[in-house]
């Protein structure tokens, strides 16, 4: 090979270039090196893939096993045996279908039942993704009886504390929060006089075996009185085999992200098991993008004055449960941009909150400004989803100020009340095209009476008379609104309407000139 890339390069290097050939070789060299490369690319594309059609088949699985466990323990049963479970299942995730079919054999005794579950993951031009587990239903009130019958002569087993992570802890991989930092799961177990503690186990949501990171299982069998656990370091990212379409076996994560029940259980040498439960909070990836269907986000907002807004969009799941907290950034449709290029980043960033819940009430925007959202949800580590994509794009209402005087002349014998007003309406702070005013008066002897009154930016000394029953009659409030059409330009630009607020006078008789407030929304 040397000795070729040599030749082509003295070929080169010639005055009488390249023969048909060294041009044919050094196309098959390059052949070979793209071919590599591409091979590569698409193995890449494939594995990521793969990827993420496991992980929605891991949630999906695990989330169905909690409903199962959920039900009343008569419950778990198929329809056709008079119980609440479907012979089949299927859901849409994003471009994923899942597709889950249970069955339900009896267990050892009356209180335990088998479900055995087979989960298919397709997706249009990808091949299948099939796992098959089989998860132990426990009577859970029958457990808790039994174990309670007699307590003085129960074994008795609980967490320790000094290895252990504290309820509602965070952990990942084989860390966790706390001062050791290491995921231990620790616990003390006693038999009463005269028994002996037969066996020792931790199960993760009443399901799995709890692994470390040789996949050992955390299942002990003592036979001593007392017995303690205090080394044992679960691994969170425990994984399974499962069987593929070609046959061979793929080890796939099991343990979803969200909360979950470590159960620490003792069984003493008469079979009196008790337990103890605590819940963890795991978080190993990033939650999924605020969206209703998998696909499909929306921010609304609501509640919008010119200097405030109320946000929403769909809650995140991280795992089996809802996203920690979220991020929420605030573009703002600068003066001069017309482009068409997306706001997200483009746009001058104005804002930035971290809610823990689905909303956000923003409180300080500028009169008659237009604003892009986005949001992505976090995990208790931070770790952030894709930002929301799409247009939800929203104008914050146009601010109405202004004078008015009240006076009352002596005309015919009554006291009529003349009122004189001056408003100026803002303007768009972005650019906007086909800008049209529309001013309204609300009549006060009329509560349903509403006249326009002029037109413009400005409703200059608009003058209204009003002749009350009586000489002794407080004025009346006066009302004014305006209305805006306007076309923004650029991203997401059209054809829209806003209003104002709504202005009101408050003295109650004569009065020079005064300003009025900013009203109501």
């Amino acid at each position: 090979m040397r000795k070729m890339i040599h030749t082509i390069g003295k070929a080169i290097r010639r005055d009488d270039g390249m023969s048909i050939l060294e041009i044919m070789i050094a196309a098959v060299i390059l052949f070979i090196i793209l071919t590599g490369v591409l091979g590569l690319v698409g193995t890449t594309t494939l594995m990521g893939v793969d990827a993420k059609q496991r992980n929605v088949m891991v949630n999906a699985l695990n989330a169905y096993v909690e409903k199962v466990q959920s039900l009343p323990f008569a419950s778990v049963a198929l329809t056709t045996g008079g119980g609440a479970l479907a012979s089949e299942e299927t859901t849409t995730v994003g471009e994923f279908t899942v597709t889950i079919r249970p069955t339900i054999a009896a267990g050892s005794n009356d209180s335990l039942k088998s479900l055995t579950v087979v989960i298919e993951v397709t997706a249009p031009g990808r091949r299948s993704t099939s796992f098959t587990t089989t998860v132990p239903i426990r009577d859970r009130a029958q457990f808790l009886t039994q174990a309670n019958r007699t307590p003085e002569t129960d074994p008795t087993i609980a967490f320790n504390d000094a290895y252990t992570p504290a309820q509602g802890a965070v952990v990942w991989g084989t860390s966790c929060t706390g001062a050791t930092g290491v995921l231990k799961i620790a616990a003390d177990a006693t038999a009463s006089d005269g028994r002996l503690v037969n066996a020792v186990s931790f199960w993760i949501d009443d399901s799995y075996y709890a692994k470390d990171s040789a996949d050992e299982i955390a299942s002990w069998s003592p036979a001593s009185q007392t017995f303690s656990v205090s080394d044992f370091v679960w691994n969170t990212l425990q994984t399974e085999e499962v069987l593929q379409g070609d046959g061979s076996y793929l080890a796939v994560p099991i343990i979803a992200d969200g909360m979950r029940s470590v159960v620490a259980r003792v069984e003493d040498d008469e079979q009196i098991a008790v337990f103890t439960v605590r819940q963890l909070l795991v978080d190993n990836y990033a939650p999924g993008i605020p969206t209703i269907d998998g696909t499909t986000t929306v921010i609304a907002a609501t509640s919008i004055t010119n200097t405030s807004a109320t946000l929403t969009w769909p809650v995140a799941n991280d795992g089996t449960t809802p996203a920690d907290h979220y991020e929420v950034r605030l573009f703002r449709h600068p003066l001069g941009d017309t482009g068409p290029m997306n706001p997200f980043e483009h746009w001058p960033e104005v804002s930035v909150g971290t809610p823990t819940e689905n909303s956000l009430a923003l409180t300080s925007l500028t009169a008659f400004s237009r604003y892009y959202p986005v949001v992505r949800a976090l995990s208790p580590r931070n770790l952030a989803s894709e930002y929301t994509t799409g247009a939800p794009l929203f104008v914050t209402r146009p601010l109405i100020t202004g004078t008015y005087k009240i006076e009352s002349p002596k005309v015919a014998g009554t006291d009529p009340y003349v009122f004189t007003s001056t408003l100026t309406c803002s303007v768009p702070t972005f650019p906007a095209s086909n800008i049209t005013y529309k001013w309204y008066r609300v009549d006060p002897t009329n509560p349903g009476g509403i006249e326009v009154v002029g037109t413009g930016q400005t409703l200059t000394a608009d003058v209204y008379s009003i002749q009350m029953p009586r000489s002794t009659d407080p004025a009346p409030p006066v009302k004014y609104y305006c209305r805006v059409t306007f076309t923004p330009l650029g991203v997401a630009g059209g054809p829209s309407v806003v209003l104002s607020n709504t202005v009101v006078t408050t003295a109650t008789g004569e009065v020079a000139t005064t300003a009025y407030g900013v009203g109501t929304w």
